[in-house]
């Protein structure tokens, strides 16, 4: 395993350290007290660490193993396929990081007075204000179709991804696609880090575009596929907030591992409650010490398990390492007036009037707790929000990719979540959730769930959507 000395790096990228990736540890307890998954296998590298070496696939002996997750019956084991995806996630943090980071300092650097006023939830308007910024949903896109293919050689990878090749194959599209091949490269070439494999050479345009095509699959009701948002909360990336990476596996309709990377998500909860440049500023403040867990998290689960897990950012956190690993649970909150309910932060696609209403009929009291992106779920899954409520408008349709991996999670930790009829999403149908009744309702617990059931079945007549 090792990365090629021609590689081409961004400036940006070129000033991160370069990690060997950790050696294996005993299973610890986790702060519950509780042992984590055996580490039954390990990664490890090819012998040969010459960059022109034959581009064999890594020898895989799996760190990551659901233990005692009733996977019998003749039930596969998704080991494999989750050690590869939490591994890519992590690496497509970084690049989102660090283009966040360069995009908040051009903006301040412009005298903008930030991205707020200006930017649109579209990557093209990032692109047209800061041309010389490398966009991260095509590279994101990009990254994690390029590994997936490269970890499973012997398979064919489908994958449904929200991005298209349309805008960087286009004449205007050039220079906006030269920042997309620098910024992937020097991705690539730090790959060793999350214990992948770096390209024997530099990809070139063309590359990158056919990893981006690639990612065209409709889905369906037979078959694997995985199911990607390179960037879930693009508004509140662009405004230095919560964003995330989420990437899902699913066999026959049914999402059988999801993992969701949220690098603005503070592990104190109490840190939701600000904007993320508030945060930034008290860090520069008081500084965490150095390898302290301080923010930002990758969380995963798999099917069955009954159990959901989240690891600190390597960018953040200096290496991988399974044991730092915690097993999350949802909140044991079941009275209405002490929960904690989470909604989008747009009103494009949302109703916050009947979320509201619904609010107070229930007996919520606290006032919501606004998030971009998946992070919702996440905050649910890890008990730091007991509800998430969402109606969308008249016309439209709720996509795959900004639920598959945050659902699954929430499964996994103990949570309940349906349309606000109580069926369960279907995944089977396509890129759309088609079928949805009204809205999605996620809680932490049953009892929630029916109370918040209820006031939507006696409240909806009433309503405008």
């Amino acid at each position: 395993m090792g990365c090629s000395s021609g590689l081409r790096l961004p400036a940006w990228a070129a000033a991160a350290p370069a990690r060997g990736f950790p050696p294996p540890f005993p299973p610890p307890s986790d702060w519950r007290g509780r042992r984590m998954p055996l580490a039954r296998r390990r990664c490890i590298a090819p012998s040969s660490s010459t960059p022109s070496a034959a581009p064999s696939r890594l020898q895989q002996e799996w760190v990551w193993d659901c233990r005692g997750g009733g996977f019998g019956g003749g039930r596969r084991d998704y080991a494999r396929e989750m050690e590869v995806a939490v591994r890519v996630v992590q690496a497509a943090c970084t690049l989102c990081q660090r283009v966040q980071a360069s995009l908040l300092g051009a903006a301040s650097a412009s005298g903008s007075g930030g991205v707020h006023s200006k930017l649109d939830r579209s990557p093209v308007t990032v692109a047209v204000i800061f041309p010389s910024l490398p966009m991260p949903d095509w590279g994101v896109q990009a990254i994690v179709s390029w590994l997936l293919s490269d970890c499973f050689q012997d398979e064919n990878i489908s994958i449904v991804a929200e991005e298209d090749d349309q805008t960087l194959s286009s004449s205007e599209g050039a220079a906006l696609l030269e920042t997309v091949v620098a910024a992937v490269n020097g991705c690539l070439v730090e790959a060793p880090k999350y214990g992948l494999r770096s390209p024997a050479k530099e990809l070139g345009a063309h590359d990158i575009l056919e990893a981006i095509r690639k990612c065209n699959s409709t889905g369906g009701r037979k078959g694997r596929f995985w199911v990607l948002d390179p960037v879930d909360g693009t508004l509140g990336f662009v405004r230095g907030d919560q964003y995330a990476v989420a990437l899902a596996l699913i066999e026959d309709g049914e999402v059988v591992l999801g993992v969701l990377g949220c690098p603005n998500y503070p592990m104190k909860k109490e840190w939701l409650n600000y904007h993320q440049r508030y945060y930034r500023l008290m860090s520069k403040v008081s500084p965490p010490t150095s390898g302290s867990w301080h923010k930002g998290c990758v969380m995963y689960a798999h099917r069955g398990c009954g159990q959901a897990w989240m690891q600190p950012l390597v960018h953040d956190f200096g290496k991988l390492a399974w044991r730092n690993s915690r097993e999350v649970r949802v909140s044991t909150v079941s009275d209405p007036a002490s929960a904690t309910f989470c909604e989008p932060v747009e009103k494009a696609n949302t109703s916050h009037s009947f979320t509201a209403g619904l609010a107070h009929s229930v007996g919520l009291r606290k006032q919501p707790l606004r998030v971009y992106s998946m992070v919702k779920y996440a905050a649910i899954a890890r008990g730091d929000a007991e509800i998430f409520m969402k109606f969308a408008r008249a016309g439209y349709k709720e996509k795959i990719w900004d639920h598959a991996a945050g659902v699954l999670i929430i499964q996994e930790a103990g949570g309940v979540i349906t349309d606000a009829g109580g069926r369960p999403l279907d995944f089977s149908r396509g890129v759309f959730l088609e079928g949805l009744d009204r809205g999605i309702i996620a809680c932490s617990g049953p009892l929630l769930h029916h109370r918040i059931l209820g006031s939507v079945d006696a409240s909806w007549n009433s309503s405008t959507l």
